[in-house]
């Protein structure tokens, strides 16, 4: 069976014909076989990606002996704030990004708070916080915009004052 799937898929410049419809429930179906009332798709070859260069392995633009003059990063780390740390009546948060060696000319840090980058540049990073459990994570990224240093990801918690406490300064009534 697999080798006739091929042979047709082959045969047919890589393209196959699949079949559409909606029943009465309104749930969308897709087969290979031919229903009542479906609509007739033509699809082509599978979309593919390349993955990105790895960190580790220079990119073909850039020659190995470029590599030996400007050394990788040794490591990479959320210093602050401390994994499993608790920030106790506060709205903002810092976070800051160590390198070994420091920081390269040209290089960029992005910095990400629960999955989504925050803006700014350098190795600190001031933003705004809600109680409840955060992740931070940073990326170094070389001129060329490819991954050099990854850090690991650091969880902390932020603890504020209820809403209906009458000391929230955020909140008062």
């Amino acid at each position: 069976m697999g080798l006739f799937c091929a042979t047709a898929l082959a045969g047919n410049g890589g393209r196959t014909i699949v079949y559409r419809w909606v029943d009465a429930q309104g749930i969308v179906h897709y087969s290979d076989q031919p229903h009542p009332n479906a609509q007739k798709l033509e699809i082509s070859g599978a979309q593919t990606f390349s993955a990105l260069p790895s960190a580790t392995t220079p990119s073909p633009s850039t020659p190995a002996d470029n590599q030996s003059s400007s050394p990788a990063y040794d490591s990479c780390a959320i210093a602050q704030p401390g994994d499993q740390q608790m920030l106790m009546n506060v709205y903002q948060a810092t976070a800051v990004v160590q390198t070994s060696p420091g920081l390269r000319a040209g290089d960029q840090v992005h910095l990400f708070v629960d999955g989504k980058q925050i803006m700014g540049s350098g190795t600190s990073f001031t933003f705004p916080v809600v109680r409840g459990q955060h992740s931070v994570q940073a990326v170094v990224e070389d001129n060329a915009g490819q991954i050099v240093c990854e850090t690991s990801s650091v969880t902390f918690f932020v603890h504020q004052p209820s809403v209906q406490n009458p000391h929230n300064p955020v909140h008062p009534h």
